[in-house]
């Protein structure tokens, strides 16, 4: 004879306690997840506006450090500096079609020439001729390159919020600038001929593809310095990234043979 045997099976309460701790355990792995996401996220933003000042100061450094070459000494010496722009001399006027300190989108406008070495802007080939070149931040956040003559204008970098300049005056012709100041005090001065290195200051931003989370986010729109000027960040939602960098004006140098 056999004997039947029941199978006992689970309880409501069982069932209860094992789907609790399923969610649980399924809300951890989302929650770990979430993390994870908004941190690369949040380091994607930061690396982005990095590489935004990373690749400004390159494309500056490539063209300003030609400041001054094949420009002869009759063009650009002290006595062409208080007459009008004669259109060959190193530095161009402070105007509206030269150098600027603050133009309209609250950025430096930075301007050179030189007459021998590769053509500015992304172009191939070398000058044939005096080329002043500029540098400005454009409608679009872009920092853009400029090429008076030629009638030419390249953005380069995206997501350039503001840029500021100062130019170093070598006050006791050691080759070495002594102070640092604006372009228009360096005009009232009448000291172009002494300027010898530029100081640049940048603020980029992630821009509108590579928001911060929500979780990343501060709380107000931060402060950040620009070469001592007090600069309030635009929003919270993109990461800001300030940086600056002194170039030297190699052609410039008295202790540098002027090339």
């Amino acid at each position: 004879m056999h004997t039947i045997r029941k199978q006992a099976g689970f309880s409501i309460l069982s069932l209860m306690i094992a789907s609790a701790i399923g969610v649980f355990l399924m809300g951890g792995v989302g929650k770990v997840y979430v993390d994870s996401k908004a941190a690369f996220n949040a380091r994607s933003a930061i690396a982005t506006a990095t590489e935004g000042n990373r690749f400004s100061i390159q494309d500056l450094r490539r063209t300003l450090v030609m400041a001054g070459r094949g420009i002869i000494a009759a063009d650009d010496s002290p006595g062409s500096y208080q007459i009008p722009d004669n259109g060959r001399r190193t530095f161009p006027a402070v105007d509206s079609n030269g150098i600027v300190d603050v133009d309209a989108n609250g950025s430096s406008v930075i301007a050179i020439r030189y007459a021998e070495g590769p053509a500015p802007c992304g172009q191939a080939g070398i000058l044939a001729s005096t080329k002043t070149v500029r540098f400005f931040i454009d409608n679009g956040s872009n920092l853009a390159c400029e090429v008076v003559e030629d009638g030419l204008v390249q953005p380069f970098v995206s997501d350039v919020v503001v840029m500021r300049a100062l130019y170093g005056v070598d006050t006791d012709s050691d080759g070495v600038a002594n102070q640092y100041r604006t372009a228009t005090q360096v005009e009232a001065d009448n000291r172009w001929i002494n300027v010898v290195t530029i100081r640049i200051g940048l603020i980029t931003s992630s821009g509108d593809t590579q928001k911060l989370p929500f979780v990343y986010r501060p709380p107000a729109a931060e402060n950040l310095d620009l070469l001592g000027w007090d600069y309030e960040a635009p929003g919270t939602a993109q990461f800001y990234k300030n940086a600056s960098t002194t170039i030297a004006f190699r052609n410039l140098h008295t202790t540098i043979s002027r090339q």
